[in-house]
């Protein structure tokens, strides 16, 4: 996960998941998932911002992908924090998910008794 400053454009935002992408890539690793998770308030103030665009990145690889992706961001002006954690196990993406862990569409109404009338 890393979050970037909240005042830089959408593209820009973009332009900066297509480099951290391809970083990965080029380090040949896999992405697996990346999700925008949009602009929210910091819990502390960083570099005297308050909020920050937050972007959550999915990757395997052989490790070398972190050090090259630490590397990037560190050196640049837009990513003001980042955290890279080690899974146990590798995360499904979004779309693969099993019906089971899907929400319901609706909950099957039960008819009233004599004791819920009254």
């Amino acid at each position: 996960m890393y979050i970037l400053r909240p005042d830089i454009a959408e593209d820009a935002v973009n332009s900066h998941v297509n480099k951290y992408r391809d970083c990965i890539l080029g380090a040949e690793g896999q992405v697996i998932d990346t999700q925008m998770r949009g602009k929210r308030r910091l819990a502390y103030p960083i570099d005297k911002h308050t909020e920050g665009i937050y972007v959550q990145l999915h990757h395997s690889g052989n490790g070398q992908q972190v050090a090259v992706l630490e590397r990037t961001m560190g050196l640049s002006d837009d990513v003001i924090r980042y955290l890279t954690i080690k899974l146990s196990s590798a995360p499904v993406p979004r779309d693969s998910r099993s019906e089971q862990d899907k929400p319901a569409d609706h909950a099957p109404a039960q008819p009233l008794t004599q004791q819920d009338q009254g």
